[in-house]
Formats: structure tokens, C-alpha cells, sequence
């Protein structure tokens, strides 16, 4: 398991307070009426945004994918994050970043993730271990400056109560 340096993991945790995530709401985009689908009902209204290459619904998919408008729009986050990647996990392929703020999920499965994905958080925060499902075992880690490696597409994963404090995570995925 691959450590992130205190001073990458400060480099980017202000980064992420010096601008705003978006808030995830269980609200119909279109019409602000309460929907049934997408990752706020799931998970609750939460502070998330994607990052990376990602192909836009409002646009024809023939134009394939595109750098997200985050990502366009902060693009020291992005820099950042790349960097990290580039510096922790070279040989992982990616195309899309989640970075989630104080998000607490429940048991799941990434049902859109191909193959193995990179989480890693940081922040000075108490709780929200994230709990990964094998066979004979739940494995829980503080994935504070840590790098860890699993596929969610195919193992059900959830995190532990935020007791108290900011925590960012971000997920690699392709």
C-alpha cells in the first residue's frame, strides 16, 4: 500500500477548500422534483463531483469522451490530481476521478466501474473507514494518505460513521 506524502496530501486537501463541491441532491434535475435514481438517492444529499474524462448526456456521443467541466474549470485540482497519479500509480489506468466531501456511503456496489479502482482520502477527520465485503471476511481501512486497490464493481464496499472533521476521498476509476 502506497503512502501519500504529507506534503502532496496538504497540497491538495487546500486545493479542495479553496473551492466549492457541488451538492448531490434527491432532486430531478430538469424539473426539481424528487427522482428515484442516481447517486443522492442512493447515498443522501452530498457534496460530490466527477473529475476526468467523461461523456456528457447533453451532447451527442458522437464527440466521445471529453475533460469534465470540473476538471475545465479547475484545473489546478485536476493538475493535482493527475500528478499524484502519475507520482503513486502509474501503471493504473483511469478515465474519471470521484471526489466526494464528507460523503458516508452505504453497502454498494460500482455498477458502472470497469476493472479495479484507486481510493485514497485525506483530512483530519475521525471515522468513515471504508469497508470492503470478501468471501469470509470484511476488511475495514482508514484510507487516510493511503492507497488502496479493489474492484467496487465486484465487491460490495460501504464506510463507517464520520465521527467528526473534513474528509475528501477520490476514486480512480475507468
Amino acid at each position: 500500500m502506497n503512502i501519500i506524502t504529507d506534503q502532496d496530501a496538504t497540497e491538495l486537501y487546500d486545493i479542495c477548500n479553496s473551492i466549492t463541491i457541488p451538492m448531490m441532491k434527491y432532486k430531478h434535475s430538469d424539473t426539481g422534483q424528487s427522482c428515484r435514481g442516481g447517486r443522492a438517492f442512493k447515498f443522501g444529499n452530498h457534496r460530490a463531483v466527477l473529475l476526468g474524462y467523461v461523456i456528457r448526456r447533453a451532447e451527442p456521443r458522437i464527440n466521445g469522451p471529453q475533460l469534465s467541466r470540473f476538471s475545465n474549470n479547475h484545473p489546478e485540482l485536476y493538475a493535482c490530481l493527475v500528478k499524484i497519479a502519475d507520482k503513486y500509480f502509474p501503471e493504473h489506468k483511469y478515465k474519471a476521478i470521484q471526489l466526494n466531501k464528507n460523503v458516508v456511503c452505504p453497502p454498494h456496489f460500482d455498477k458502472h466501474n470497469n476493472g479495479p479502482s484507486v481510493i485514497f482520502s485525506i483530512g483530519e477527520y475521525t471515522g468513515c473507514n471504508l469497508q470492503i465485503e470478501y468471501d469470509e471476511y470484511i476488511q475495514e481501512t482508514n484510507t487516510r494518505n493511503k492507497i488502496l486497490v479493489f474492484d467496487g464493481s465486484k465487491q460490495r464496499h460501504w464506510n463507517t460513521p464520520l465521527v467528526s472533521g473534513t474528509k475528501y476521498s477520490f476514486v480512480f476509476y475507468a
